[in-house]
């Protein structure tokens, strides 16, 4: 009996377990499943009945109008007409655009603004930004006008050289070769400053300044001009003689160990005028020293007076002193006198 017991237990433990086992699989099925419809990547879809419900983004789209059995086969939906919605919750197109970006020009007139009150580097800034909208070459000039102010030379040079290989027909380009032969200029390269003012000359004789209307050719010669007679009046101050600013450049540069090509480049340039800044340097030590000698000279003859004016008090004190001392031994010889006759 108490076998039979023990067996039964068994048997309905045994039935129990798979019992369990069985609802438990079902269920971790159920889970599957579920987990799979709920990780799946679904889209949103606006149907006429529900409106915009979330399907499966492999599931076939019902036909508008149509349900049961008399409604067709459903055909996939476009990818232009639904909003997909990645498994990590970010939309991927989103609903909502950005807003237009705002047309060259106000960035244009913005960088003008900067540029009129100092502010080159927002000025470069926002010319560069208008420039990568819509290419136009004034938007490049003003960008070259702002590196000048910065004082950034290689990059006003690619900016320049890029407008007039780019644009050598625009009513800029004649400014921008004008930038690049100042910038030689500022920089003491008078050599490569000269062919470049004599290239606008030439190519742009017309050609006037986009901001206060000169005429470069004008400007050119005599920007040219200046820096022949300022290297001649150089190198006369340095003791070379003569008008022959090439004869004059040449003899500098024999004197100096320079290639000998009778041209104005950087190197020579920048000699000649570390040369005259000793030379200045040199004649206000002299005139420091010439006015220091004339200080101390005033000096001196200053004490020199005090001393005399000394002397000739002392000597008349002595002769008073020496006058009362006569006086005193006369009274004294007139006391001693009166003194007998009474005895």
């Amino acid at each position: 009996m108490v076998s039979m017991c023990k067996l039964s237990g068994v048997y309905l433990f045994r039935e129990n377990i798979s019992a369990i086992c069985a609802c438990g699989s079902a269920a971790m099925f159920f889970c599957i499943v579920f987990t799979g419809i709920a990780f799946a990547e679904k889209i949103l879809i606006y149907d006429e009945e529900k409106g915009i419900v979330s399907v499966d983004k492999n599931a076939p789209a019902p036909v508008p109008g149509k349900s049961g059995a008399a409604a067709k086969t459903p055909q996939p939906i476009n990818e232009k007409e639904r909003i997909r919605i990645p498994s990590n919750g970010k939309s991927i197109d989103g609903i909502q655009r950005g807003r237009p970006k705002d047309p060259p020009e106000i960035y244009f007139e913005s960088g003008l603004q900067y540029f009129k009150n100092g502010n080159f580097d927002d000025a470069v800034k926002n010319f560069t930004y208008a420039d990568s909208l819509d290419p136009q070459p004034q938007y490049l000039l003003w960008m070259g006008k702002s590196l000048r102010q910065l004082g950034k030379t290689g990059k006003l040079l690619f900016v320049m050289n890029r407008l007039v290989t780019t644009y050598p027909e625009s009513d800029v380009a004649d400014d921008a070769l004008f930038e690049i032969a100042f910038c030689y200029q500022a920089n003491d390269d008078y050599n490569k400053a000269v062919k470049a003012y004599t290239k606008l000359a030439e190519q742009y004789p017309f050609g006037t300044s986009y901001s206060n209307g000169e005429n470069f050719r004008t400007v050119a010669y005599e920007q040219i001009k200046i820096m022949q007679n300022e290297m001649i009046f150089t190198l006369n101050a340095l003791g070379y003689a003569g008008d022959d600013i090439e004869f004059l450049l040449g003899s500098f540069k024999k004197d100096n160990g320079l290639s000998v090509n009778n041209s104005g480049d950087r190197a020579t340039v920048i000699a000649i005028k570390a040369a005259y800044e000793k030379l200045l340097e040199v004649k206000a030590a002299k005139e420091l020293h010439r006015t220091r000698l004339k200080k101390y000279s005033k000096a001196s003859l200053f004490m020199c007076g005090l001393l005399f004016i000394n002397f000739i008090l002392l000597v008349v004190l002595n002769r008073k002193m020496a006058a009362r001392k006569k006086n005193l031994a006369a009274i004294n010889l007139m006391l001693s006198d009166l003194t007998t006759g009474v005895l």
